[in-house]
């Protein structure tokens, strides 16, 4: 089985003669969302937004199962069941866990044939060794036919990989374009670069490879026109001047610079041949209720008459929507910095934390680093981070934050970068630092959520049961985000069942909420003793208004010990402190959600922080 999707789609089974590729567009899209995961479970949920967005039928199961049944047969897929991922050497199309597996070799996708080469090709240009940069880009443009999945419908996840793909084959043009102009080939590439310009005006990459390739044929006067072409076309279009970098190369033109007549140094290479990293994933959901503190973050890491560089911190109970809020941020702020968007979780999907060399190593990866510089220790990494941030403007975005130490070497030290953290403790990084702290949402924004993220389910028709079960999420976008997806899973649902699926959640070992997910991420932060004490305190016979006598009673401790505790699971947002105090000492409650969703009622153990 062979699959093509850099282009229109064509699949191949035995005989490589016979296209298979499916003629029912469904089917299409479940065949080229299978492959693009291929290794991976896709799991059911995944499937339906892709096929019907946010309203399937309510017979959508049963037609997703039709579609599988029908590429297995087409291309004779055996269906290996098992309770975990599907291990074989040949292809299999296995009903998996929550989903479906499709396991095909790498090198039978043409997309994933195309990456590495062009991971190759940076890497050979980074070295220098622009001949053989040249003839591996060429490669991977090889193996493109059109525009990747032309001529399948696509959804949302579909159409975002198109579009990722779309930049995948520019990058790759980009570089060997830039491998050719090195190698001294500015005849050769001189069509294709005034044709780019002439369709791009405003793309400054064009222009300013199109200057060069001109100077370098001694055409002078005609590198020049193409400046102020440019700067004409970039301030009537976008209200702006040539970039710096444009502007420093005419320049240089004016004075003759004998420079431009050699190829770049090292450095000028590997920025012009490497797009700025954008390492933001993109936001799962839209944002309800949150208008406030949007405006607020962005208008922070938006203002370029700060004299410092903007730091915004984000806390907030699990469950409460952080992560989703500096996402959107980021992403809505993204032009102010040209220069790159980073990313990184310093915590893992367990708990355990991951270390600032294995980030380190991400973010200057994507800026350029050779692979000599990403063999360095921590302490050097960081040093280099900050060297190369010094003139940049980068955005970093930094979530599952739990300890001011874990972010000093990952912070970058220009005052054009911007600072965006997600934490799960309240820091104190710096005096200049905005601070916005999520609580649970109104009522009636959770009550406009639900509603509409399943507008034509059955479940809006009765609005006293609706309104019954927005508020059992207690104001948790995480939570009402998990039950709108339940919903859309069984549209046939009414209300009151789904009511009764949200109060089992509180007393089952699952977590189909995902509240106690997101506690027990938090708790992993903290030593192992306060972990099985903070247990403790769910338990049933202990009151949800906590003071330290009461803990100190509860759990066989000494006031102070107690005090300590709430304290500390206060600073990790899962406790509220209560005013005012009585006795010098403050009385606590649990944050909404993690008394009905997060005690355990079992003997599952608990994460370990490493």
């Amino acid at each position: 089985m062979r699959i093509n999707l850099l282009g229109p789609l064509q699949a191949y089974g035995d005989d490589h003669r016979v296209d298979l590729a499916p003629a029912a567009q469904k089917v299409r899209q479940t065949l080229a969302l299978l492959v693009l995961n291929a290794g991976r479970v896709v799991r059911f949920e995944q499937l339906m937004d892709e096929l019907w967005d946010a309203d399937p039928p309510t017979s959508a199961h049963t037609a997703l199962q039709t579609y599988v049944y029908q590429l297995r047969k087409r291309f004779s897929l055996g269906n290996p069941r098992s309770g975990g991922a599907v291990r074989a050497a040949g292809p299999l199309l296995g009903t998996v866990d929550g989903g479906y597996q499709l396991t095909l070799p790498a090198d039978h996708v043409d997309v994933f044939r195309c990456e590495p080469l062009l991971a190759r090709a940076r890497a050979e240009f980074r070295d220098e060794d622009f001949a053989r940069a040249r003839e591996t880009a060429a490669a991977a443009l090889q193996l493109w036919r059109d525009d990747a999945l032309v001529d399948v419908r696509k959804g949302p996840a579909l159409q975002a990989e198109a579009v990722r793909l779309k930049e995948l084959r520019i990058s790759a043009h980009h570089l060997r374009i830039e491998a050719d102009l090195h190698l001294g080939r500015h005849h050769e590439v001189l069509g294709e670069l005034t044709s780019m310009a002439g369709r791009e005006p405003t793309n400054e990459w064009a222009q300013r490879n199109l200057m060069t390739a001109l100077y370098r044929m001694d055409r002078r006067v005609e590198a020049l026109q193409v400046y102020q072409r440019a700067r004409e076309r970039i301030a009537t279009e976008l209200g702006l001047d040539p970039s710096p970098e444009l502007r420093a190369l005419h320049t240089a033109m004016l004075m003759s610079d004998e420079e431009l007549l050699r190829p770049a140094g090292r450095l000028t290479a590997v920025t012009a041949a490497t797009r700025a990293p954008c390492h933001l994933p993109a936001p799962r959901e839209r944002l309800t209720g949150r208008a406030d503190q949007l405006a607020r973050i962005t208008a922070v890491l938006a203002d370029r008459a700060r004299a410092d560089r903007p730091l915004v911190i984000v806390g907030g109970a699990p469950g409460t929507g952080k992560s989703e809020l500096c996402l959107h941020a980021a992403h809505q702020v993204s032009a102010h910095y040209p220069d790159g968007r980073l990313y990184a979780r310093l915590r893992d999907g367990a708990g355990r934390r991951v270390r600032p060399a294995e980030i380190l190593r991400s973010f200057l990866r994507g800026l350029g680093a050779t692979e000599e510089q990403l063999r360095l220790g921590t302490t050097d990494l960081s040093l280099l981070f900050r060297s190369w941030t010094a003139d940049l403007r980068v955005l970093v975005v930094l979530d599952d934050v739990c300890d001011v130490r874990d972010l000093t070497p990952l912070l970058p030290s220009g005052g054009g970068c911007g600072v965006v953290i997600g934490s799960r403790r309240r820091l104190f990084v710096s005096s200049s630092a905005v601070h916005v702290e999520l609580a649970g949402l109104p009522f009636d924004d959770c009550l406009h959520l639900l509603a509409s993220s399943v507008p034509s389910h059955r479940t809006t028709m009765d609005p006293e049961g609706l309104r019954r079960l927005a508020g059992l999420c207690r104001g948790l976008p995480g939570a009402l985000f998990a039950v709108a997806s339940q919903l859309r899973r069984r549209p046939h649902w009414t209300a009151r069942q789904a009511t009764a699926w949200v109060l089992a959640s509180g007393g089952a070992d699952s977590d189909p909420l995902g509240v106690r997910a997101g506690f027990d991420r938090t708790l992993a932060t903290l030593p192992a003793e306060s972990r099985s004490l903070a247990y403790a305190l769910l338990s049933p016979g202990v009151p949800d208004r906590l003071t330290p006598a009461l803990a100190a009673a509860a759990l066989g401790i000494s006031d102070q010990q107690a005090e300590d505790l709430l304290e500390e699971l206060s600073e990790s947002y899962l406790l509220r402190a209560q005013h005012p105090c009585v006795n010098g000492r403050f009385s606590y409650e649990w944050e909404p959600g993690i008394r009905p969703f997060a005690a355990r009622q079992s003997n599952t153990p608990v994460m370990c922080s490493a």
